[in-house]
């Protein structure tokens, strides 16, 4: 299907064409997994806590825990990332003195504190250009038992590098998911264990983030029994059947499936060089409230599977867009069928994803 094409109703236009590649640069040695980075951002009137490592290490192994299985439910078996570890096996955390107080890191400061943590990090021998990492920042402010939030907490990456920012606190601990008792704080008073579920499904979300994956939702018949998809609201519901309180959070197939690529999963070196993709056909057909997607791929690396995101405009953000999957043959052919399809104006993101970890996305805008 070619943009501003017209057929059955469907009127598709390029939105965008945005491919994920960075400039040709040399893979990590073979000897060397690449592995998550732990990063420890400390503002100049902040103390590190002191039960830091063992305690992030618990949240770390949880969310490695959740991903391990999420893959495996998707069919991809046990896969999860690797996490730095010392030769003792203790988890190891990257210390960084931030340069100013914590009230100077605010919540579009992101780019702020990556850059000091660089300069940092540049001075021990790591260019995180070519890591992926997760910054716990000491930027969560509890002032008569609220806690308010500071710094940024966000996150965004690739197959060759990414970066999530989160918050360190000491009441965060996945032992504590199953709390009912007072004592956190989100929008309002709430548990131990309820703050868990927004702080760790926060980590595990931004992580998402870092990994390369965007905002989906579940479908509405999904989320009585399988609860939230992580990358829609699923940081909100993290944990929560540890209490009884809901089915809680899980990984959709459109997350897995660039994930069974990516290196920190498989133990493959980063791509060295970028993607050479495109979308050489694409045929619409539209009947009952469905969108079926008939194309092929050319390209190398060679595509081994896509995904569409289907973004209804009438709601601001893309945090409802639902994800459809469907594998690439060896011709390059796949075939998909959008479901749940209402009146109105549709952004739609097909992802191509390549055995390398690499993807593309193709942009249509249709109604």
């Amino acid at each position: 299907m070619r943009p501003g094409s017209r057929w059955h109703g469907v009127v598709l236009s390029v939105l965008l064409v945005a491919v994920f590649q960075s400039p040709t640069c040399s893979a990590e040695p073979p000897s060397e997994r690449p592995v998550l980075r732990v990063v420890y951002f400390i503002p100049t009137d902040r103390k590190p806590e002191p039960d830091r490592v063992e305690r992030l290490d618990r949240v770390m192994t949880e969310v490695q825990r959740f991903f391990r299985e999420g893959m495996k439910q998707n069919g991809h078996g046990a896969m999860t990332f690797e996490l730095e570890r010392d030769r003792h096996g203790k988890l190891k955390i990257h210390e960084v003195q931030a340069r100013e107080p914590m009230r100077a890191y605010g919540r579009n400061s992101s780019d702020k504190v990556r850059r000091e943590v660089k300069a940092a990090l540049d001075q021990r021998g790591l260019n995180i250009d070519r890591e992926t990492i997760i910054i716990f920042q000491l930027l969560l402010d509890w002032q008569g038992g609220k806690a308010e939030e500071i710094g940024p907490y966000v996150g965004g990456g690739d197959a060759r590098a990414g970066t999530a920012w989160v918050y360190d606190d000491a009441k965060l601990d996945p032992q504590l998911l199953p709390s009912k008792e007072p004592g956190g704080w989100y929008n309002g008073p709430c548990s131990l264990g309820r703050f868990n579920t927004h702080y760790i499904g926060g980590v595990a979300h931004e992580l998402g983030h870092a990994l390369g994956l965007p905002h989906e939702r579940e479908r509405d018949g999904e989320r009585a029994r399988r609860g939230n998809s992580l990358m829609g609201a699923g940081n909100h519901t993290y944990g929560q059947e540890k209490r009884g309180e809901g089915p809680g959070t899980f990984l959709t197939a459109a997350a897995a499936l660039p994930l069974s690529v990516h290196p920190l999963f498989t133990g493959k070196p980063r791509p060295a060089e970028g993607m050479r993709v495109r979308l050489a056909e694409l045929t619409p057909n539209r009947a009952k409230g469905k969108l079926g997607l008939v194309g092929r791929l050319e390209g190398e690396p060679k595509p081994i599977g896509i995904i569409a995101y289907n973004d209804p405009r009438d709601v601001q953000g893309d945090y409802d867009s639902l994800s459809f999957v469907s594998k690439v043959d060896d011709a390059g052919r796949f075939q998909l069928t959008l479901e749940d399809l209402r009146p109105g104006h549709y952004d739609l993101r097909l992802r191509a994803v390549t055995g390398s970890g690499d993807t593309r996305y193709f942009g249509y805008h249709y109604v």
